[in-house]
């Protein structure tokens, strides 16, 4: 099985390593555990590439939200990965194929389909962190649900902005501290965390259970 995803841009600060484009080491021990194929995007053009791929995961990344989205100053964007991003969006869903959108990700699909979102303000500190966790409510019979099969659990969190306006057709099926943590649009097979359960993958201190999202997520892929 093969999964489309779009390529993140990476800094390494050395003279002879300045500027990257990659799949971080937490999907790559994803696939390899799975045994699915990641096909790496990053460029227009992909049309006949993903007739090859099952499905779409759009990944977190470490730029800025697209400032035509919010009434506020950007700190640091990249338009190519956006405009990326959304063309990918749209093309897996007018195809029918699996969406797993994830941390910025989340947002994006949801601005794709008529939804907006802001930054945290006042609460950022309960929701951005590298080593912070906080327990989330799930919604009974969502794909959330399906995975950790109760009503609250603990996840990280590692984001500075938030879903303001759901899009339409988007239930909201967890949240923490009245901040969106997860969305999805079953009857299109999209679905979207706002957290990282792909760093169930090599982070030891993350839940082992979450992996369950991955492959949940593959098993659509294969209808």
């Amino acid at each position: 099985m093969n999964i489309a995803i779009p390529l993140r841009y990476k800094y390494f600060n050395s003279t002879n390593w300045e500027y990257r484009d990659v799949i971080t080491q937490d999907f790559q021990l994803m696939a390899e555990k799975l045994g699915i194929g990641l096909v790496a995007l990053m460029t227009d053009g992909f049309e006949e590439i993903c007739e090859e791929c099952e499905g779409l995961i759009i990944p977190g990344t470490a730029m800025d939200s697209d400032p035509k989205y919010y009434d506020g100053e950007v700190t640091e964007y990249d338009e190519g990965e956006k405009a990326l991003d959304m063309a990918l969006i749209k093309y897996f869903y007018e195809h029918g194929k699996p969406i797993f959108a994830i941390g910025t990700g989340m947002q994006e699909v949801n601005t794709f389909f008529g939804g907006s979102y802001a930054r945290l303000e006042g609460i950022s500190e309960h929701h951005n962190g590298e080593s912070h966790r906080h327990t989330i409510s799930i919604k009974d019979g969502s794909f959330v649900s399906d995975v950790f099969k109760k009503a609250d659990a603990e996840v990280n969190s590692m984001h500075s902005w938030k879903i303001d306006k759901v899009a339409p057709e988007f239930e909201v099926v967890a949240e923490a501290g009245g901040v969106v943590e997860a969305i999805e649009w079953k009857d299109k097979k999209i679905f979207a965390t706002q957290w990282h359960p792909e760093r169930c993958f090599i982070d030891e201190k993350e839940d082992s259970v979450e992996k369950k999202f991955i492959e949940a997520f593959l098993e659509i892929c294969k209808v």
